[in-house]
């Protein structure tokens, strides 16, 4: 036969080529492009968190201007020297009198350790000014000027001397950027007093470049712009970027940037935050410009100062470029098997044409063979579409047909003669798996009279058949059966039922993937269900067939009693969703939701309802968590003891909580629905919704997340003190303010009486109580000659006592100094173990008085970086604790032991140990294990505080173990230096 030419195949690889060319060709440009917007991802991310550490190192250097100028400026003998000052002035005193120059040496004594521990952290001006006009009284980086007016040229300075406020700023001038802050000094303690001139403290506009550039692994650059400095101000020593260029290159961490500078590679100076990326030196760097912006306004334009930061990147460029490469490859193999799996499915394509060709003729040729037996049949009177027989059991056994039509010629491929003289052919081509079917068929046909069955039957030329056979038996009275029946082919109906009960499978396993069941069921009272899909047995437990016409179970019989009115459907609707409870097998309660619709027969009537089910318990036990949680929140905020008020955009007061009625003095339905300004006094009311309104165009505030002291206004005019905390949430996407209000009116009195208190012992008690206790020493050191034996006991306890009450100054200066952080230190690497032995030796005299030993077990000794004599008095107190607890002949041991990046340093006692119930007080201040008027150990209660606040502050901490009556173990630990220097 001459074969077949079937150009399909060939056309279905030629485009099959071109459209797998085209849609591997899209997913690697799609790759490609996800590849490169992830890499500009990655490196606007790096930019981004280098800007956001700049940006808060930047607010970290304004906000401790801030505080240091709020410190000083409150300071009493600050403001005495000055009032002195301006009294002179305005009497006529030229600026060199001896008295203003005396006066000048007190305030430069004054702000003399407030300037050393600027220096140490880039501090760069410190200064004092006299009336409007800002006249220099004192600089402290440059003594010897004075007199000359600089409010002019100082915008912050005039603003703080006109307004009466602090200000705070970005200056430019001919030191560089800087951070500025400047307080007004009043000629009085209250608010109302004229200002007669003001202080400012300046800090550099970042920390140090070495420093903050080994924090964030990049290298650090400053540059200003030439064009902000005032026409009479010099420009600052720096490196002019480019040639062209206004801005100057004032400060850097690594020396590479002037050559990059020098070299002109560096990009011009952006509007805001800028990156790109530097090719230098054979290597790319990203470089990132960070705007430092004024914080008094938002600056428009061009900044005035930027930081420029920079970081190599080449290996991840590098790394970029392989994977772009990979990509490529892997793209390319994949297009490749693609093409090998489309050639290989073209030629099985084609080899099943060739087959469907030939079994097409095949099947023609019995076409026309079947028509020729047709055509025979036709001669017989039955024309039935089957085969016709009569077969015969004898009572041997033996089985012979009596009788077979023209029809098993269709069937069985014989001849009727051929099946009548061998039975055994009507057997032999039937299905291996089918013939005990048939022949049980067979014996239920004598058994019931009639029977009827479905087999498969091998035709030798049209090979496997499906038949329907149905017969009936009759018994004969000679012991033989004689069957009468009826085969037909059932060939194409089996293929419509299999591909029927294909499709209701398909069907089954994409309803079984629905998270929830889909029914069927009548439209009567018990909803009893027709079909319902195998989701229910996930939902309920129980399988499907349980609710089919209610055989076991109704599915109303799972529905929570109090929710059965719920699961009906309303009346009238033709589409409904239900929501309603259920129990399922296992007994738990479960919230489900159910759409459905009616089914309308063809006379209109509504018979059937179909819908879905599914769980919905997770989304309901979300909302009453909710609703539990709103119901929770409110009721907490009722009942802080802080007054919480929330605020809109607009400055209208939405919550208003019962702390903050009692504290202003209003209801909350009074205030609620009205702005807050009505909380505030003159001028701040005017002035609120102004500030509200720019910070909601902006989106800059430096009173969000911030402990601010503010005035307020009750409802009766009275004017009070509060601390303000003002957090920004969103809520349903609007912007809400919350503001947290605590009334330190009596704090504040407190504050005031503690201050006086602190003075006092401080000049009216110290100075005498040192002469006291000089002349008990000199009279019990027989200076004046020899005193009686009862008089010299009496003035040696007196003097005793006199170098105790001494020490309690101490302690009580030492205590406030830390907690206003006005105590400075002077921080130094150095060796541990000198420390250690200095310490018992500077005790051992106290150790030998009360009979107890030192021992020594310094097994670590790293460098630490901290201020030598504080960390004697911290050694001191707990030494000097440890001997007055232990008892006689006991040890005291001193240990060092070295734990990561810390160090830890122990001393420990053979004494009794910590009581349980102090444990928790015993770093409070004043706070002793035996408070009685007779205990035996003396002391203040301060040693463990201050040795606890002195610890802090040299980044370290402080703690203890006891066990009762087996002694304590006080211990510090320290950051080893390199730790410290070099911080992860």
């Amino acid at each position: 036969m001459t074969p077949l030419r079937l150009p399909t195949p060939r056309r279905i690889f030629g485009l099959g080529s071109l459209l797998l060319a085209v849609l591997f060709g899209a997913l690697a440009l799609n790759d490609y492009l996800g590849r490169v917007a992830v890499w500009q991802l990655e490196i606007a991310n790096q930019g981004q968190l280098q800007s956001l550490a700049l940006q808060s190192a930047q607010r970290g250097q304004e906000r401790q201007a801030q505080m240091l100028a709020a410190a000083l400026g409150s300071d009493p003998r600050l403001l005495a020297s000055m009032r002195q000052i301006d009294r002179e002035l305005r009497a006529g005193t030229p600026w060199d009198a001896a008295t203003l120059t005396r006066l000048r040496q007190q305030l430069s004594d004054t702000l003399q350790p407030a300037w050393q521990a600027m220096q140490a952290q880039q501090g760069l001006q410190l200064q004092l000014f006299w009336s409007e006009a800002g006249i220099g009284v004192l600089h402290m980086q440059q003594p010897d000027a004075f007199g000359e007016a600089q409010a002019a040229r100082q915008p912050l300075l005039a603003a703080a001397l006109r307004e009466g406020r602090p200000q705070a700023g970005l200056v430019i001038d001919q030191h560089g950027a800087s951070s500025r802050s400047i307080v007004p000094l009043r000629s009085g303690d209250d608010a109302t007093g004229a200002v007669i001139g003001a202080l400012e403290v300046g800090f550099g506009s970042l920390p140090k470049l070495d420093q903050l550039s080994a924090q964030l692994g990049a290298g650090l650059a400053l540059i200003i712009d030439r064009k902000a400095l005032p026409a009479s101000t010099s420009a600052p020593i720096g490196v002019q970027l480019g040639h062209d260029s206004d801005w100057l290159l004032t400060g850097h961490s690594a020396t590479q940037i002037l050559h990059w500078a020098q070299m002109n590679q560096l990009p011009t100076p952006a509007n805001d935050t800028a990156q790109g990326l530097l090719q230098a030196d054979g290597r790319t760097f990203l470089v990132n410009q960070i705007p430092l912006h004024d914080a008094r306004e938002q600056q428009q334009g061009t900044p005035l100062a930027a930081a420029l930061a920079w970081r190599d990147i080449s290996p991840l460029v590098r790394e970029h470029a392989n994977v772009d490469q990979r990509l490529l490859l892997k793209w390319g193999i994949a297009w490749l098997i693609a093409e090998l799996l489309l050639w290989l499915l073209v030629y099985l394509l084609q080899r099943r044409l060739i087959v469907q060709r030939q079994h097409q003729l095949s099947r023609q040729q019995h076409a026309r063979s079947h028509q020729r037996m047709l055509e025979r049949a036709q001669k017989i009177a039955s024309l039935l579409p089957g085969m016709v027989f009569q077969l015969k059991r004898y009572a041997d056994g033996r089985h012979a047909f009596l009788y077979v039509s023209e029809g098993a010629r269709a069937l069985y491929g014989q001849s009727p003669e051929n099946l009548i003289g061998d039975p055994q052919l009507a057997t032999a081509g039937v299905h291996p798996d089918d013939l005990p079917r048939l022949r049980s068929t067979l014996t239920r046909a004598i058994r019931e009279g009639k029977a009827a069955t479905e087999f498969r039957l091998e035709h030798p030329q049209r090979g496997t058949l499906w038949i329907e056979g149905r017969a009936s038996a009759e018994s004969l009275a000679d012991g033989a059966v004689l069957w009468h029946g009826f085969a037909t082919e059932i060939t194409e109906l089996m293929a419509a039922t299999r591909a029927l009960q294909q499709s209701e499978s398909r069907y089954r396993g994409m309803v079984g993937n629905l998270p929830g069941a889909v029914y069927r069921c009548r439209n009567d009272a018990e909803r009893r269900m027709s079909y319902l899909s195998d989701g229910i047995e996930r939902l309920t437990g129980y399988p499907a067939s349980d609710f089919i016409d209610n055989r076991l179970r109704s599915y109303l019989s799972l529905v929570h009693p109090d929710d059965l009115p719920r699961a009906r459907r309303p009346d009238g609707a033709e589409v409904f969703e239900l929501t309603y409870r259920i129990r399922d097998a296992q007994g738990r309660g479960l919230w489900l939701r159910e759409r459905g619709r009616m089914v309308h027969e063809q006379d209109g009537a509504a018979q059937w309802c179909e819908g879905f089910i599914w769980d919905v318990t997770a989304h309901m036990r979300a909302e009453q968590d909710m609703q539990e949680r709103e119901r929770y929140l409110s009721m907490l905020i009722d009942n802080v003891i802080d007054a919480i008020i929330i605020i809109d955009e607009r400055g209208i007061i939405e919550t208003f909580n019962h702390a903050a009625e009692q504290i202003f003095g209003y209801r909350g339905e009074e205030i609620i629905g009205h702005n807050l300004s009505q909380l505030m006094p003159e001028p701040d009311r005017s002035a609120h919704d102004g500030y509200l309104a720019h910070y909601v165009r902006s989106g800059h505030s430096r009173a969000l997340e911030q402990n601010r002291e503010l005035v307020a206004q009750r409802r009766n005019g009275e004017t009070f003190t509060i601390e303000l905390r003002v957090s920004q949430i969103m809520h349903h996407g609007e912007r809400k303010f919350i503001g947290l209000v605590r009334d330190i009116t009596e704090r504040k009195r407190i504050e005031r009486m503690k201050s006086e208190l602190v003075s006092i012992v401080s000049h009216e008690l110290r100075t005498p109580l040192t002469s006291i206790a000089g002349a008990l020493g000199l009279i019990t050191g027989g200076a004046l000659g020899g005193a009686p034996a009862p008089m010299q006991q009496m003035l040696a306890i007196a003097h005793q006592n006199s170098l105790r009450l001494g020490r309690l100054i101490d302690d009580l200066l030492d205590m406030d100094k830390l907690v206003a952080g006005k105590m400075a230190f002077d921080m130094r690497i150095q060796h541990l173990r000198p420390l250690l032995e200095q310490a018992i030796s500077s005790n051992q005299g106290y150790a030998d008085q009360q009979q107890v030993r030192f021992v020594l077990q310094a097994a670590a000794d790293p460098l630490v970086e901290v201020d030598d004599s504080r960390l004697q008095q911290v050694l001191a107190n707990l030494l000097v604790n440890a001997i007055k607890f232990s008892p006689v002949g006991g040890i005291v041991e001193l240990a060092s032991e070295q734990r990561g990046d810390w160090v830890r340093v122990s001393v420990r006692d053979q004494g009794p140990g910590v009581p349980e119930e102090f444990r928790s007080r015993i770093f409070e201040k004043f706070s002793q294990a035996d408070s009685s008027d007779t205990r035996q150990k003396g002391g203040t209660g301060l040693g463990l505080a201050i040795s606890k606040e002195l610890t802090e502050h040299m980044r370290g901490r402080l703690g203890f173990d006891s066990v009762p009556g087996q002694g304590a173990c006080f211990w510090f630990e320290l950051p080893i230096a390199a730790s410290v220097t070099a911080p992860s």
